[in-house]
């Protein structure tokens, strides 16, 4: 009997070291819980000097563009403005320049990011440029918001001239131009900062709906090209469902990664259930390339799609471990996104922010014991499953997605669907293990040389 607990403990031992790779949907099963959107809200006062149209510069680009459409034989009025404010906007800097007027505004906006909690004790990791207030994406909304006004005035003068309505593409670029001009060329003082958090809990019908937690910063780096990494704490002790934490340093080139996070424009869809906020959205993709930044230190480049809002959220490998955050993708001469072409923060630099927070990443009791039910689950051990189902909604009754998988649990059971071992059913796969390891023993043995 000993000598049966002894195997038994080694096949233990070995099973605990083995690397089980998941599919995409047991990576957001076990990952959905714990993804969280960061909410950052400023208010404050904005000053900036009015721009001003460098006249020669624009009369120049005028008489190049008319030559040009002149020799395409293509010359038409909408064609010549079209092509104009799009030459205009996409090199703004050569023809805006400072005026002599100054104007200051108040700004109260929200920026929106990804992140994910570490610990039961309700620490999360996003993104700096997420919470900081000069951070270039951060300055160019207070822009927008701020000079709104001048940025309408310049749309109203520009279809004047035109004799017709922007298109939705030209006054894009109009904004875009506008915003850039005012986030360099103002000061941004008295500042408030509030942050929070939204979790996805389970509402009375088993729904998702949105929790706002507050939350307050750590501590955090700089945004890209700083090491763009941010330490937040939730401000309300409780129960949290968190993610594993990896190492990005075995990922390889080729490798599948896959990205949760709360995209703008999917999370906010104007036909979309507002149930749906809180639940991360999940994309996948290969590592692209390993490159190096400006400073030194190593980024990850991903195919997976990223865009505005993911910012900060993980980015898993096969295991199921985060190796690093979603962080900056790549425009085109247009201020386009190019996707295919994003880059990740990797984990061995979050680590950094972990030793200076003084924070040690650990799987909570409560998303063990999720993860443990979803492995018996996925194992058809419907009954097992449920029961630890149960045991989750008792330690905290809003685990996001428990009351969905205790309904799905009790139907294939009803159906005659569970395959759970009852019994001296363990002793079956004792005798297996038993059996293999035996096999490759006295195989060790055939093969070993003669002394």
């Amino acid at each position: 009997m000993k000598r049966l607990i002894f195997i038994l403990t080694i096949l233990l031992s070995i099973q605990s070291f083995a690397q089980e790779k998941y599919s995409p949907v047991q990576i957001a099963e076990r990952n959905k819980p714990g993804t969280v959107m960061i909410e950052a809200r400023f208010s404050g006062t904005v000053t900036a000097i009015l721009p001003q149209v460098d006249e020669q510069a624009a009369r120049q680009l005028v008489l190049q563009i008319q030559q040009q459409l002149q020799q395409s034989g293509q010359y038409t009025k909408d064609l010549f403005w079209n092509m104009y404010i799009k030459a205009f906007c996409a090199n703004a800097p050569q023809y805006i320049k400072r005026g002599t007027s100054q104007v200051t505004k108040d700004v109260n906006t929200g920026m929106m990011g990804s992140g994910f909690i570490i610990s039961d004790d309700g620490y999360v990791v996003t993104n700096a440029h997420v919470v900081d207030e000069n951070a270039a994406s951060t300055k160019q909304i207070f822009a927008q918001q701020a000079f709104q006004s001048f940025i309408e005035e310049d749309i109203q003068d520009l279809e004047q001239s035109m004799g017709r309505k922007m298109t939705k593409d030209e006054s894009d670029a109009v904004i875009q131009a506008d915003g850039w001009y005012y986030s360099q060329n103002m000061v941004v003082s008295k500042i408030e900062k509030q942050f929070g958090v939204v979790l996805g809990v389970s509402g009375d019908m088993g729904e998702m709906r949105p929790r706002m937690i507050p939350a307050s910063v750590v501590t955090q780096g700089e945004p890209i090209p700083g090491k763009d990494v941010a330490i937040l704490k939730l401000g309300i002790d409780h129960v949290y469902p968190t993610v594993k934490v990896g190492d990005d340093k075995e990922i390889n080139v080729g490798e599948n990664v896959y990205v949760l996070g709360y995209p703008g424009a999917a999370t906010f869809h104007p036909l979309l259930s507002q149930s749906t906020i809180s639940e991360a959205t999940l994309t996948r993709g290969l590592v692209s390339a390993k490159k190096n930044m400006k400073d030194g230190w190593q980024v990850l480049q991903i195919d997976a799609a990223i865009t505005h809002g993911n910012s900060g959220g993980p980015v898993f490998n096969e295991e199921g471990e985060v190796i690093g955050l979603a962080t900056f993708g790549s425009i085109d001469n247009r201020g386009l996104e190019i996707q295919g072409l994003n880059f990740v923060v990797p984990v061995t630099i979050v680590k950094e922010f972990f030793r200076k927070a003084d924070v040690t990443p650990a799987m909570s009791k409560v998303s063990t014991m999720y993860n443990e039910a979803l492995e018996n689950y996925d194992k058809a051990w419907y009954k097992k499953a449920l029961k630890e189902f149960k045991s989750v909604k008792e330690l905290y009754s809003a685990f996001p997605f428990v009351d969905q998988y205790i309904s799905k649990a009790r139907k294939s059971i009803d159906e005659g669907k569970d395959k759970s071992p009852g019994g001296m059913g363990w002793l079956l796969y004792v005798a297996i293990g038993v059996a293999v390891l035996g096999g490759a023993a006295y195989f060790l043995r055939k093969k070993k040389p003669a002394a």
